[in-house]
């Protein structure tokens, strides 16, 4: 980790590793289920780990922006380093957790992240519109994430219909975050919308779709979502529209770094345990000087999660969110190479179930996929060649103007 860490970020990132080894015991069992490690987030849950993507004043233990500061990036590396799928299923959480904290109203937040904090109350995603089982490439190609999932004003709220995919902890969360455009919105910029939809409601089914047949980050049960007519009273619409995009600066791709670093740096105790236990393999100077590659790649990636987390905590969000671009990058490549040649250093039985490394590979290749490198590559690029970078235009224009609900014709009820 890192020698200047306060106080509690000690005392966290010490209960995190603490619950390492059983989460790692425990690892190899969900990743053959394909299952949702239940006793594993039974204790994050008791150790307080759930609740530090949760504000102070309802709860939690984090910041009144959620999930934005370094003890949750540090436990999430330290998570990982046991499991890299349970560190993705945290960072999942915790994201959503986040969004709340933003974007939610004093209601909301109580009684959403309240019962996060209070009893474990797990969140999970309803987000990506992209199918698996699709082969044909959509109509719409953009560097922007598309939204197409609707919301239909109806007394009390809205009713919704919508197909997800890749929904995250979905079928076993107990809040869920719906991304969709406001009735009348054209672009993310004017409408982007964040609701929750509760586990219980009518008319929410999963669908596993194959997800037994996923390689890794087995345990993240991403199964698709059918919406048929579910029903978002207004109290689970976290605000005005696109809000997420022009009021909320904060983005995934620090979170997925550091889960990434914690993963390569697994997989990097692993190797150095066989080294340690096979000592005619340090008289091999090409695997020696790999080793010391695959060292200094991880702590370059840990630089710079940490370089762009000082800028987020500077308010910097601009270069904050553009270096966690370039952060996550510099992650996800030193994922890959460890894991990569770390089989080169480990031999043949690297490649049975019973070592680790074949399973932190296949994790770490899944998590590096969840959005295009050469898109985030781009965004970096294009930031660097105009000198400005806005910290949501992923998502949507921020020179659009936001409609409000009221400009909409709807009127959200007084809180």
């Amino acid at each position: 980790m890192i020698s200047a860490m306060n106080e509690q970020q000690r005392h966290w990132v010490g209960v995190a590793e603490k619950l390492a080894g059983k989460i790692a015991a425990l690892s190899e069992k969900y990743d053959r289920q394909a299952g949702f490690p239940h006793d594993v987030f039974t204790l994050l849950s008791e150790s307080g780990l759930l609740g530090l993507a949760v504000p102070e004043a309802y709860g939690g233990h984090g910041t009144p922006e959620g999930n934005v500061h370094l003890t949750a990036y540090l436990v999430t590396e330290a998570i990982s380093r046991a499991c890299p799928a349970t560190g993705w299923d945290l960072i999942i959480h915790y994201h959503q957790c986040g969004a709340v904290a933003r974007l939610g109203n004093e209601e909301q937040k109580a009684r959403i992240l309240g019962d996060v904090a209070k009893n474990g109350a797990l969140m999970g995603s309803l987000g990506s519109e992209v199918d698996h089982r699709q082969q044909v490439a959509s109509s719409t190609t953009s560097r922007k994430l598309v939204f197409q999932a609707d919301m239909a004003p109806v007394d009390g709220g809205f009713r919704v219909n919508a197909n997800k995919h890749f929904c995250s902890n979905g079928p076993v969360a107990d809040y869920l975050l719906y991304w969709s455009m406001a009735p009348g919105a054209r672009s993310g910029g004017e409408g982007l919308t964040l609701s929750i939809v509760t586990k219980d409601s009518p008319g929410l089914a999963f669908h596993e779709h194959g997800w037994d047949e996923i390689i890794g980050l087995r345990s993240s049960v991403s199964w698709s979502a059918t919406l048929t007519d579910v029903f978002i009273p207004w109290q689970n619409v976290l605000g005005e529209p696109a809000d997420f995009v022009h009021k909320d600066p904060y983005t995934l791709e620090l979170s997925q770094a550091f889960q990434l670093l914690g993963s390569a740096q697994g997989a990097l105790d692993y190797i150095v345990g066989v080294l340690r236990d096979r000592p005619f393999l340090q008289n091999e100077e090409g695997l020696m000087v790999l080793l010391g590659e695959l060292q200094s790649g991880v702590q370059a990636a840990r630089g710079s999660c940490l370089y762009a987390n000082m800028l987020w905590e500077q308010r910097r969000y601009g270069d904050a969110a553009q270096a966690s671009l370039s952060a996550h990058h510099t992650a996800r490549d030193t994922a890959l190479l460890v894991t990569t040649k770390g089989f080169d250093i480990v031999g043949t039985r690297a490649l049975f179930r019973t070592a680790p490394l074949e399973r932190f590979w296949r994790d770490i290749r899944t998590a590096s996929l969840h959005t295009r490198e050469s898109q985030l590559l781009r965004l970096v690029a294009d930031a660097v060649v105009s000198g400005h970078y806005a910290p949501k235009q992923k998502y949507g224009s921020q020179t659009v103007k936001a409609s409000t609900w009221r400009e909409l014709g709807l009127e959200a009820p007084a809180h």
